[in-house]
């Protein structure tokens, strides 16, 4: 009887994971400006700790765009997700987050207009 009713229960969650799993892949954070015109180019690039270059960061973007815009970050921890940390404070420090190698959402510096 306990038997038949985990493997029921298992069945279920098997159908919700699965069902989960088929969903597409929602932004977590997003960072909105408005503006009357494009962004001016980013002034220093390279450089995470110029705060304008997180202004110019977009989902979709690849590890090499990431790195000319914000320079190497400090720390990278890859697994399902990969996350590149710019400081040692990790997911309360500036960080992106990475699915299927592009940026799929981050959390920029503190004081970033449009971010908090």
């Amino acid at each position: 009887m306990q038997l038949d009713a985990l493997t029921q229960r298992l069945s279920e969650l098997e159908q919700r994971l699965e069902t989960l799993e088929q969903r597409p892949a929602t932004v977590t954070r997003t960072t909105v400006i408005k503006t009357k015109s494009s962004l001016p180019p980013p002034t220093n690039p390279g450089e995470w700790r110029d705060t304008t270059n997180w202004v110019h960061l977009k989902v979709g973007m690849d590890y090499k765009d990431v790195e000319n815009l914000l320079g190497e970050p400090l720390k990278i921890r890859r697994g399902a997700s990969e996350y590149w940390f710019y400081t040692n404070n990790k997911f309360d420090g500036p960080h992106l987050k990475f699915l299927f190698k592009k940026v799929n959402s981050w959390k920029a510096p503190e004081g970033i207009a449009g971010t908090d």
